[in-house]
Order: C-alpha cells, then sequence, then structure tokens
C-alpha cells in the first residue's frame, strides 16, 4: 500500500514537471515570439528576452529571428536598354520588424525569402531594362542598386520586414556574348601587337640606317683626319731629311743606301749572286783594298 502511494506520488511529480515546462518557453536576445493558439495569433514577445508562460498542450510558440539576414538570390539574366544580355548575381539584406505580421503573411522566412526574390528579379528586370549597358559597367550601378532597393521596401513592409540594402555581387555577360566578345578582343589585341611589331620594326630600321649614317660619317672622318696628319707628318719628315740632306749630302746618301740595304738584304737566308757593282754598291767601290778585294760582309750575329 505504501509503496503504491510513493509511486502515485513520483508519477504526480514527473506530470508535474512535463507540465510547468510545457507551461514555459524562453526568448533569445536575438529572437522574436509569436503564441498561436487553436492557429490563432494570440501573443507577440518583441524586445523582452527570457522566460514567458503559456498554456500547456495547447499554445504553440514559433520563433522569429529579430537579426540582418542576407538572402543570395540565384543569378537571373537580364536585357539592358539597348538588347544587351547580362547575368546578375545579387542578394538582399534585411531584418523582420513586425513579427505578428511576418507570422499572418508568410509564417517561416523561407515563405517570405521566396516572395522578396521573386519580386527583387522583377524590380531588376525593369530597372535593367530602363538602362544602357554603359551605366551597368561604370559607377552608375551603385545608383542602380539604390534604385533596386527602395523599390523593394514597399514589398518588404507587406511582409513585416526592412529591406534596407540590395548588392549586385557580380555582373557577367552571358557565356555566349562572353567567348564571342573574348575572340573579338584576342583579335583586336592581336592586330594591335602585329601593329605595335610593324611599328617597332620600321623604328628599329630606322636607327640601324641612321647609326649606320653615323659610323660612316666617322670612318669618313677618321679617314680624313688620319691623311691630314700623315700628310703632315710626311711632310713634317720631308722638311727633316731635307734639311739633313742640306747639311751633309753625302751622310744622308750614305744613310740612305744603308736603308736600302738593310731592306733589301734582310733575313739570314737573303743571297746575292754577282759582282757589286752599281749604285746599289756605289759605296763598296769606294772602299776596295789595295788588292782589288772587297772587305768581308758581316751579318748582325757575327757583329
Amino acid at each position: 500500500m505504501r509503496r503504491n502511494a510513493v509511486l502515485a506520488l513520483l508519477i504526480s511529480a514527473v506530470v508535474a514537471v512535463i507540465v510547468l515546462y510545457s507551461a514555459t518557453f524562453f526568448v533569445q536576445q536575438s529572437q522574436n515570439a509569436v503564441v498561436v493558439r487553436f492557429g490563432q495569433l494570440i501573443e507577440t514577445v518583441e524586445s523582452d528576452p527570457g522566460l514567458h508562460w503559456r498554456v500547456p498542450f495547447i499554445d504553440n510558440v514559433t520563433y522569429i529571428d529579430r537579426r540582418i539576414i542576407n538572402i543570395d538570390a540565384p543569378s537571373v539574366e537580364l536585357t539592358t536598354q539597348d538588347q544587351k544580355r547580362v547575368v546578375i548575381s545579387a542578394y538582399l539584406r534585411y531584418r523582420i520588424v513586425d513579427p505578428e505580421t511576418f507570422y499572418r503573411v508568410a509564417r517561416i522566412e523561407q515563405n517570405a525569402e521566396r516572395r522578396l526574390v521573386a519580386v527583387l528579379n522583377q524590380v531588376m528586370r525593369d530597372v535593367f531594362g530602363s538602362v544602357p549597358m554603359q551605366d551597368v559597367l561604370t559607377e552608375k550601378r551603385a545608383a542602380l542598386m539604390t534604385t533596386v532597393t527602395q523599390r523593394l521596401v514597399p514589398t518588404g513592409k507587406q511582409f513585416g520586414v526592412d529591406v534596407f540594402d540590395v548588392r549586385f555581387k557580380r555582373v557577367d555577360l552571358p557565356t555566349a556574348n562572353s567567348e564571342a566578345i573574348y575572340n573579338r578582343m584576342r583579335t583586336q589585341r592581336a592586330q594591335e601587337a602585329a601593329q605595335f611589331r610593324a611599328e617597332g620594326e620600321a623604328e628599329a630600321r630606322a636607327k640601324r640606317a641612321d647609326a649606320d649614317k653615323q659610323r660612316i660619317e666617322v670612318l669618313a672622318d677618321a679617314r680624313r683626319q688620319s691623311e691630314i696628319l700623315r700628310g703632315e707628318g710626311d711632310a713634317e719628315a720631308t722638311r727633316i731629311y731635307n734639311e739633313a740632306f742640306g747639311r751633309d749630302p753625302e751622310f744622308f746618301d750614305f744613310y740612305r743606301s744603308l736603308q736600302a740595304m738593310r731592306t733589301g738584304l734582310n733575313g739570314n737566308t737573303t743571297t746575292f749572286v754577282g759582282e757589286p757593282k752599281g749604285d746599289f754598291f756605289r759605296f763598296f767601290e769606294q772602299n776596295r783594298g789595295a788588292q782589288g778585294q772587297l772587305p768581308a760582309l758581316r751579318t748582325d750575329k757575327q757583329q
């Protein structure tokens, strides 16, 4: 009997704990909460984190994030005013500011995000369709993002959210257009490179021709200077020879004869066959001995 009473008391305590647990819910600082009873929203908890009460097993609590939420929208292909195709990758940032409206319209974040992305794509089609391609690729793109954000704000209000920023992550061309543009760019760059090479070769030929001209002029001037200096040197040598010849003609004649012999009889293997007569050996004729014999010739080694 006593055991049954203890068991009943234990069961009652467990049930009480379960009921007490089901009667409370905790809201984080980064959350809002809505309490729903039989499908009807009866309470909204905003900016009041902590422990709250509810009817156990009847009330359901849905938590709603109050922080800034980012949505990465899928890439979409759009047409500009000048009929150019572009691929836009965008994202938007929003925050749920009215939990009650958000719950009544969207229930959960995924539903609201799908609607916002659909409206975002439509707004971008309208905005990009009214501007040329050049505005998308220049600094005017910031104004386009501002315009898209402003036009998306009323739609966000319908969901109880505040859309405060839309950004374009990437602006690309379609694959087919990109390939055609890249091929055209490669062709243009190849033509420019060929033109630069041709201009460089022409300039190189002109510089080589100018350098060859300067070289010829320098060599010609050097030869002219050398001929002038050589002529001056020959003239000075002739003057010295003439002056020496004028002072002692016999010695000068003898000296020139020795130079002629040194040049004509150069080397140890030079052989002269014949009698030493004539103008070339006139000094030998003057030095014959009493018996008519010429003095013996000695080489430099013998001397």
